[in-house]
């Protein structure tokens, strides 16, 4: 059961992580533009807007485990062809493996409000949050390595998805009721939309455009650009495991501002550094703001949701993450300064986050 609830998580954050190092080599192999590789990303992440929450209705009504095996299945297939077409069949392939990852790290945390209570449940959040961090570390850096073999080695990566959809059949489906009914409160909106602002960030400046810098900037192979994704990365897993601490001496309001404050001194830094090390010092900051604003986010999700809509409420939010992945790449390669928008955007919302009313937040 643990087994498929992490793995779910980890396949669901690599169809774009595990691919970031190399698409440089993906704009020269399929001689494409930066425009073009963008699209790849969008191709992925548009589909989650629509489909996670029809996936998080089924689940609700249906049963959490025929849901879940259907997407793992689709995932896998669709990203494993993905190197043996041309661009356009490539953004169809990736936009079915969208429709297969648009729900599976929301079904997973689902699975936890499902099956653990108190404590525990608040364990398996924290283990669950350090184990997405520690796989957006990671795939990086085997992205980078891979891409320096081949180019198409990262796709084959997809594959992993299989084993854990044949073990999910095994699991006991979790049906609820059959009325759907929803409430969205204030403080559950602003998490959504904050929740999709980190990710305009994340998809459009942190996957697309710090590799493309790396490169032009400091002609850095796969293998480095993976390598200082990845360290950033690293930091989100520490801090994210830690998240408890943060929230108990600063509450969930502070901590989540102290996450976008870090946001902005990092997208700050980075154009200005020297030289790679400085570079990989400023991204590792934006790991600090990743490692307390998206688990202290999560965590007040579930902690505001009911199991009757669980699902549902999870792959809204998961839909809203879909859509700041999704203009995320093309917002940043349509503004002239994507680093400075980014970081001033965060700097702001540091600044509303602190003084919004508790009640909200």
């Amino acid at each position: 059961m643990r087994i498929v609830i992490f793995g779910s998580t980890l396949v669901g954050v690599m169809g774009v992580a595990i691919l970031s190092p190399a698409f440089p080599e993906v704009q020269d192999a399929l001689n494409i533009n930066e425009f073009q590789v963008g699209l790849l990303i969008t191709a992925f992440t548009l589909p989650g807007i629509f489909f996670a929450p029809l996936m998080g209705y089924l689940a609700d009504k249906f049963g959490r485990r025929e849901i879940l095996t259907f997407s793992l299945l689709t995932f896998g297939f669709s990203g494993f062809l993905c190197p043996f077409v041309d661009y356009k069949a490539m953004l169809i392939l990736r936009f079915l493996q969208g429709v297969g990852g648009s729900a599976l790290t929301s079904l997973a945390v689902t699975l936890i409000g499902d099956l653990f209570d108190g404590i525990e449940r608040v364990k398996m959040l924290g283990y669950n949050a350090s184990i997405l961090s520690i796989g957006l570390a990671l795939y990086p850096l085997l992205g980078g390595f891979l891409a320096e073999i081949d180019w198409r080695l990262p796709f084959f990566s997809f594959l992993i998805s299989i084993p854990i959809g044949i073990l999910s059949i095994k699991l006991t489906s979790v049906r609820t009721s059959r009325k759907f009914k929803v409430e969205l409160s204030g403080e559950l909106f602003m998490a959504f939309v904050l929740g999709c602002i980190v990710f305009i960030m994340t998809y459009g400046v942190f996957y697309l455009h710090i590799p493309m810098t790396l490169e032009e900037k400091f002609q850095a192979g796969p293998i480095l650009r993976g390598f200082v994704q990845s360290s950033t990365l690293l930091i989100t897993a520490i801090v994210a495991s830690n998240i408890g601490t943060f929230v108990s001496r600063l509450g969930t309001r502070k901590t989540i501002s102290l996450g976008f404050f870090s946001y902005g001194t990092s997208l700050a830094l980075i154009p200005l550094s020297p030289n790679v090390a400085v570079f990989t010092v400023s991204t590792m900051i934006y790991g600090l703001g990743h490692g307390t604003v998206l688990p202290a986010l999560q965590n007040l999700i579930v902690e505001r949701t009911s199991v009757e809509s669980r699902a549902t409420i999870m792959t809204i939010y998961g839909s809203m993450i879909r859509i700041g992945q999704t203009i995320g790449p093309i917002l940043t390669t349509s503004i002239g300064n994507s680093y400075l928008f980014a970081s001033i955007l965060a700097f702001l919302l540091s600044v509303v986050t602190f003084k919004t009313n508790s009640q909200h937040l």
